[in-house]
């Protein structure tokens, strides 16, 4: 590999690497709300869920995370993608998300067995940072397509020992009104504070280990401020929020896009702000955020729901 110049794994694009099938528990369910602080008995009572509809305890929407993990994981360290090779110190867990987008189609349940197929759906080298792009779906036991998404992040270029963070202008933070359930309405605001270990328990319910949620050392030396909190716990939490006018039913939340702005730390309160920017028929698209110390740390975010059956 030479300086990021090269077209290693540019001529990649549109691969798509073999499926993995993950089988989800109660038990894992449970764990991961609770790390989320999703407290609907729809997430670890079977009868609870049933009497909604479900076939059994449902998952959360962005339990997703964990599912598709071991897919996108083989794609991301698989030299093929071109963000993996120990030589030349280009490795995946320094791959930092820059944007999130998920499509639910069918809720997942305990007792389900979810097959995940990963793919390079982009990629771009330039100054030494690589650009990738993955997307994933994942079908149930029955072929029922239960999720679509896509991954957009960097490799950035390693920096010689002792080198500074090169600074990068930030674009201009957009001002997040206060938005509700018609539109133009202030969407109910959402407060939540990760505790001192919620980038762990994260790790643990997900499976995501990336050393930078870790290690505070390790996590300063790659220039960052210490451990930072998972993207997809900011984004899960963001979910979360969304859902908390429909009781947590995870089947009133059908998509969700956003651009991860700069990392969420733990013990600081996140605040979920957002707009209804239309709502008929039962759909409502939601324009949010999500700030963390008067700093946007997730934005452009968009969100469709719809009123889930009763």
């Amino acid at each position: 590999m030479t300086d990021g110049t090269d077209s290693q794994g540019t001529d990649a694009v549109g691969r798509r690497w073999p499926a993995q099938d993950y089988e989800v528990g109660r038990e894992k369910i449970r764990e991961y709300a609770d790390v989320l602080g999703c407290s609907s008995p729809l997430h670890r009572d079977h009868d609870a869920a049933r009497a909604a509809g479900f076939r059994a305890a449902v998952a959360p929407p962005t339990f997703a995370a964990v599912y598709v993990a071991r897919s996108l994981a083989g794609a991301m360290f698989d030299p093929a993608s071109g963000i993996f090779d120990p030589e030349a110190g280009l490795a995946g867990y320094r791959f930092v998300q820059r944007r999130q987008y998920f499509e639910w189609l069918e809720p997942v349940c305990s007792g389900d067995t979810i097959s995940t197929a990963a793919s390079l759906a982009g990629a771009e080298d330039r100054d030494g940072a690589r650009y990738r792009n993955f997307e994933s779906e994942s079908v149930n036991q029955r072929g029922d397509v239960v999720l679509r998404g896509r991954y957009e992040g960097v490799v950035p270029a390693l920096r010689p020992p002792g080198s500074r963070p090169p600074s990068s202008p930030e674009d201009p933070a957009p001002v997040p009104e206060r938005t509700g359930l018609e539109a133009g309405d202030a969407y109910p605001e959402y407060r939540v504070t990760p505790d001192r270990y919620a980038a762990q328990r994260y790790a643990g319910a997900s499976g995501d280990f990336t050393p930078f949620h870790l290690d505070a050392e390790l996590a300063r030396a790659i220039g960052l401020p210490g451990i930072i909190l998972h993207g997809l716990y900011t984004y899960g939490q963001l979910a979360h929020g969304l859902l908390e006018p429909f009781g947590g039913d995870p089947r009133a939340l059908r998509t969700l896009a956003a651009r991860f702005r700069r990392p969420s730390v733990p013990e600081q309160e996140l605040v979920m702000t957002g707009r209804v920017e239309s709502a008929a028929d039962g759909r409502i698209e939601v324009a949010c955020s999500v700030a963390q110390g008067g700093r946007d740390v997730l934005t452009e975010g968009a969100a469709v729901l719809v009123v889930p059956p009763k």
